[in-house]
């Protein structure tokens, strides 16, 4: 790997998933827009490329407008920001990242989605510590990697 890779998840709860080119990994969450930026703004945007979950425009009818809102919102700032600060910027839709993946099933509720998910990522990077908010991240991060 040339470049180093960071994935996000703009979901609500999200983090990003950073992988440097020597292959280490630092898993973050964020949950204010600070946060994200002051992390992307202490990396060399020539040493990273990014890719970005390409959320949809319908989620599901048990997502609340406010959800709906708060996902596009993180969506935008990190598109954003990613390219504002000259990161290559690549958008990956949820059921390409999530195809394949154990135990995923249609209709399944949030809650138990999100186990599995969690449960994916701490199956393929068992030393690292995975949490809710950067499962997604990891396993976008895993995706992008094995499949460009």
């Amino acid at each position: 790997m040339d470049r180093g890779l960071i994935a996000f998840d703009p979901g609500k709860g999200g983090g990003f998933a950073r992988m440097d080119s020597d292959g280490m990994i630092d898993l973050r969450p964020w949950t204010v827009e600070h946060e994200l930026t002051d992390q992307l703004r202490s990396l060399d945007s020539s040493a990273y490329e990014a890719v970005v979950e390409d959320v949809p425009v319908f989620v599901s009818k048990a997502t609340s407008n406010a959800s709906s809102f708060k996902l596009g919102y993180n969506f935008g700032y990190i598109v954003g920001s990613l390219r504002a600060l000259g990161f290559p910027t690549h958008l990956v839709k949820p059921k390409e990242w999530q195809k394949g993946l154990q135990g995923l099933r249609p209709n399944m509720g949030y809650t138990a989605r999100k186990r599995m998910l969690k449960d994916n990522a701490i199956r393929l990077y068992p030393d690292l510590k995975v949490t809710n908010a950067t499962a997604d991240a990891v396993l976008i991060m895993n995706y992008w990697k094995w499949t460009r």
